[in-house]
C-alpha cells in the first residue's frame, strides 16, 4: 500500500546468495537508519483504518486490481 508523503509497507530483496545479501543488507542499514529513528505513526494509522473497514478494504482492492491491470496493459 503507498500513501503519498506516508511511509508504509515493506521493502523485500531477493539475493542469490549470503554474501550478495550481506552486502545489500549493509547498505540498506546505511540508507534507512534515519527512517528507523523516529517513524510517523500516521500512514499505518491510515492503512489500518482502509483494511479494518470492509467497505474501505473493497473499494482499496478494487481500485489496486485496477491500477495492476493499467500497469499490465502499458509495459
Amino acid at each position: 500500500m503507498g500513501l503519498y508523503g506516508e511511509r508504509t509497507g515493506a521493502l523485500h530483496f531477493v539475493c542469490a546468495d549470503k554474501d550478495t545479501a550481506a552486502r545489500v543488507l549493509s547498505q540498506v542499514k546505511i540508507t534507512v537508519r534515519v527512517n528507523y529513528s523516529s517513524p510517523p505513526k500516521h500512514g499505518a494509522r491510515i492503512a489500518s483504518a482502509i483494511l479494518n473497514q470492509p467497505e474501505l478494504r473493497q473499494q482499496w482492492l478494487e481500485e489496486l486490481i485496477t491500477v495492476c491491470a493499467r500497469m499490465g496493459d502499458m509495459r
